[in-house]
């Protein structure tokens, strides 16, 4: 990108309006858009300030430049209905492989590599050309789709997920880092306002799409789904995206590879691995005393001891450098995005059981009561962007956030078999604005307090932790969901065993009984549920920590560099 650097004889001072990137309403902070211009920015060190005046007749124009952006806002639908469309498909795939044993990992496969790979594809983009890594991006979420619409058996559904993280951790980071070559500065929040917008959309729209899909086809075509809109994306990409880039090939392939730091991310992945296996089968397949379980977690304790031991060496040249990790608004930050997303997760995420299995509604009719809880979300959201831009301050929306959201997940675990729709509704509307009142919170605050050549850094930390956050959390529900469903089981059916239940369908557990008992079946199947929701209520009471340890910080203010 063509800049023309022009020199001031002022305190050494990078004057930057960069931070009005985020501040579309549409933006999430789940969201990896540390790119924006951060590092675009020329710093002659300091001893002089800087201030880069963009040459907008470098950009793409015309019809290239509409073709792009259809490009974009094509791959963020199919990630954001991915991302949806999976929970109301949850029942159907259980029956069909035989086992709820696995359901905690759909989600958590996904997150896991989505987060555990965010920074390293940050550097990736940095360092390799543009233009094939995103292609590749797509290309490995693709290759995810089509394993996950094939899969023969659960666990193989599993990697599917996984895969389909991986790719969507490459194409959401080169997306948003790529717009900085393709969208003027002072045009970049209205366009990434819109990008966003689609995936919100789609993100909302992706139950009932599923539901749809569950009941007239089949599962399958949840991810088949994908294949057109990735190939399309494709082409485009490879005949109109051009960005040249002058001096990313100056460092060597060697010097490249050190800079991925490697060693940090060949601890980092397996660590959190380690974490998630031992979460998932504790309590399950294995006791917590079990020297598997055990083990794992010891393993998670060293590789994680090992990574940042090695983060420390790297100073400024790690991934993750210490100081910035040390601040008290990242660190209150990541507190409140790992816990809120984590409670909207184990909420959201159990509901399509509790409509499909308890209520015995539809796929359909499933996916359609979803639309309440992610309605209330994306007006949450809207309201926060507009109160932020007025108010400058978003210390309060997290207050917010932390009041309401113990409250409305509580009144979640009173749903029944014959709680009225108008509760139902009702509950999730107000569930799902609480938790997106405060949700872009964080993001705010990293850019705000932070250093202009640290920002993208703190918003990566976020990112992680909006990923790791329901990755753990929804293993934890999992375990709590099967533990309780075996046991309560037990008692309407003497001599099942757990393993018998784990291997069992949702919708077959209805039919274990026989007609004359099929509502106390019904009522187990709605109290293991309640249970497991009471996780969530404690996620949204921790989300306090974070908000009323956040610094009262206004991103009218400028930044420091």
């Amino acid at each position: 990108m063509a800049t023309e650097v022009i020199q001031v004889s002022l305190p050494p001072v990078l004057v930057s309006d960069s931070r009005q990137d985020n501040d579309s309403p549409f933006y999430r902070p789940g969201r990896p858009v540390e790119h924006l211009g951060i590092e675009d920015i020329p710093n002659d060190g300091p001893s002089s300030g800087v201030v880069a005046a963009e040459d907008e007749t470098t950009y793409p124009t015309g019809i290239r430049f509409w073709l792009i952006m259809a490009c974009y806002a094509m791959v963020l639908t199919f990630i954001g209905l991915d991302m949806s469309i999976v929970a109301t498909a949850v029942p159907s795939i259980t029956d069909e492989f035989h086992t709820v044993a696995d359901v905690g990992w759909y989600s958590s496969a996904f997150r896991l590599c989505a987060c555990s790979f965010a920074f390293m594809f940050g550097k990736i983009y940095k360092l390799f050309p543009l233009r094939p890594t995103f292609m590749a991006s797509i290309v490995v979420f693709m290759l995810g789709s089509i394993l996950g619409a094939t899969a023969p058996s659960s666990m193989v559904f599993v990697v599917s997920r996984a895969v389909c993280g991986l790719g969507t951790a490459g194409v959401t980071q080169g997306c948003f880092y790529m717009l900085v070559h393709i969208v003027p500065l002072r045009k970049r929040p209205l366009i990434v306002g819109i990008l966003n917008g689609f995936e919100l959309v789609a993100n909302i729209s992706g139950p009932s799409i599923g539901g749809l899909i569950v009941g007239s086809v089949s599962w399958r075509w949840c991810f088949w789904i994908n294949l057109p809109l990735g190939a399309l994306s494709l082409m485009i990409i490879f005949f109109a995206l051009k960005i040249d880039l002058k001096g990313r090939s100056a460092l060597t392939l060697r010097q490249k590879i050190v800079e991925l730091d490697l060693v940090g991310n060949m601890l980092f992945v397996p660590s959190l691995t380690s974490l998630f296996l031992a979460l998932s089968w504790a309590g399950t397949k294995y006791p917590w005393s079990s020297g598997t379980v055990i083990g794992l977690l010891v393993t998670f304790a060293v590789l994680l001891a090992l990574f940042a031991y090695d983060q420390k060496r790297r100073g400024e040249k790690a991934t993750l450098p210490p100081r910035i990790l040390g601040n008290r608004s990242v660190l209150a930050g990541f507190v409140f995005a790992a816990c809120t997303n984590a409670a909207m997760n184990v909420s959201e995420y159990y509901l399509p059981t509790y409509f499909q299995s308890v209520r015995a509604y539809t796929p359909t009719k499933s996916g359609l009561m979803m639309l309440p809880f992610l309605a209330g979300f994306l007006i949450a959201m809207l309201a926060h962007g507009a109160g932020v831009s007025a108010l400058g301050y978003y210390a309060p929306f997290m207050l917010c956030a932390s009041a309401l959201m113990p409250v409305f997940a509580g009144l979640m675990t009173t749903f029944t078999t014959s709680t009225s729709v108008d509760n139902i509704v009702g509950y999730t509307l107000a569930m799902g604005f609480a938790g997106g009142i405060g949700f872009n919170a964080p993001q705010s605050a990293v850019q705000t307090v932070l250093p202009v050549k640290d920002a993208s850094t703190g918003i990566a930390i976020i990112y992680f932790a909006q990923n790791f956050g329901p990755a753990v959390f929804v293993a934890i529900a999992q375990t709590i969901f099967l533990n309780r469903l075996s046991e309560n089981f037990t008692v309407l059916v003497p001599g099942l065993s757990p393993n018998t239940v784990n291997q069992m369908g949702l919708t077959d557990l209805r039919t274990l009984v026989g007609q004359h008992e099929l509502q106390k079946a019904l009522g187990i199947l709605d109290q293991s549920l309640m249970q497991t929701w009471y996780l969530a209520v404690g996620l949204a009471c921790a989300t306090m920590v974070g908000s009323v340890t956040m610094e009262w910080g206004s991103v009218k203010n400028k930044k420091k560099d």
